[in-house]
């Protein structure tokens, strides 16, 4: 028993065709819904699924109001009857054929079954040069920022199947349509699959990928960073290192006012700061990780070192190539040479610093 919610905006030409091969797949295996959620679409898509629904099981909302592929699928997720969700386009990208296997991985124990272009019998197809670049960079974004994507190959896909009751009581508001990657770090669930699929070629009507998409993606990875806690880690971590300079400054001045060498105390004075922001990180920042034991802590560390002397280069580097090169006020230079540096080491005090072996 499977609800497959397709979410719709001018696809009013693809729906029979979807619908067959869906008919075609499952029709003699499965007890199933499709549930059409169409947000007032110009083409009237959800005019031409009301006249498929005398020959096909279809639900169809009509939304005036809301747009939104995500909110559409939270729309369709209230609309389902069955306990397996299958969330798919109408574009035919999504090859219906594969929905078998997919819901075999929930059957399965599987809590989440993704269907995906980057593990074994997986293909993007034709993605381009532009859009290859976009969805690394969303990717390396979501990664460094949301622990729980890390162990899925592809978090950006569409295309997936899940145990409807990991979604109850779930926080979900997401932005634009990346509507999995917000399942993911919102939801509690155990177990996720992934199952390779060929990304198809759309057959009719236009790609929606475009900049307000990118637009709202970042908004959406705002909206997450706040719910999920991670804009709250990351205020804090730059609280603890604010506080560490003024660590620094404090034995930096009590050192060289007793005698020593100002560069001398200097070195000590940073190495006293580093420590300092090591272990307040360690209490607060990052204390839901799983980081103990005299060997993983000082090989934490140890990489906490490393990444802040990366960032330490960082810093000097645009202080000097943006006042050298761009003539900026060296101030204003170090400003931004600042953020830079401190984005660095938060993405790799994340992603490195306080990674456990088990991660």
């Amino acid at each position: 028993m499977v609800s497959i919610i397709v979410p719709t905006y001018n696809e009013r030409e693809n729906l029979t065709p979807l619908l067959e091969r869906i008919e075609s797949t499952l029709g003699s295996s499965e007890d199933y819904e499709v549930i059409v959620v169409d947000d007032d679409s110009p083409d009237k898509t959800w005019e031409k699924a009301r006249e498929l629904s005398g020959d096909y099981p279809i639900k169809v909302v009509r939304r005036k109001k809301e747009r939104g592929l995500g909110t559409a699928v939270v729309c369709g997720l209230k609309e389902s009857n069955h306990d397996v969700v299958v969330v798919m386009d109408a574009d035919l990208q999504h090859p219906p054929e594969k929905i078998p296997e997919l819901v075999s991985e929930i059957k399965e124990g599987k809590d989440i079954a993704i269907g995906s272009r980057f593990v074994k019998g997986g293909d993007k197809g034709d993605f381009g040069f532009f859009r290859s670049i976009m969805s690394r960079g969303a990717d390396f974004l979501a990664r460094t920022l949301f622990r729980k994507t890390r162990g899925v190959k592809d978090i950006q896909s569409g295309f997936f199947a899940l145990r409807k009751e990991i979604v109850k009581g779930a926080d979900l508001d997401p932005i634009g349509y990346k509507i999995l990657l917000e399942i993911l770090v919102q939801t509690d669930y155990d177990e996720v699959s992934e199952v390779g699929y060929k990304f198809g070629q759309r057959k009719s009507g236009e790609s929606k990928l475009g900049l307000g998409s990118i637009l709202n993606y970042l908004r959406h990875i705002w909206s997450l960073s706040g719910r999920s806690g991670e804009l709250a880690r990351f205020i804090k971590f730059c609280s603890v290192g604010g506080s560490g300079a003024l660590v620094n400054l404090i034995v930096i001045y009590l050192l060289t006012s007793s005698g020593l060498y100002y560069l001398l105390s200097g070195i000590i004075a940073r190495e006293a700061a580093l420590i300092y922001n090591f272990s307040l990180n360690k209490l607060w920042t990052f204390r839901d990780r799983d980081i103990s034991g005299a060997k993983e802590i000082l090989r934490a560390l140890f990489r906490d070192h490393l990444v802040r002397t990366g960032g330490f280069a960082l810093n000097l580097f645009f202080l000097w190539s943006l006042t050298e090169f761009l003539g900026l006020y060296y101030l204003i230079s170090q400003v931004i040479a600042i953020g830079i540096a401190s984005l660095w080491n938060f993405t790799g005090n994340t992603l490195w610093t306080w990674r456990s072996e088990g991660d």
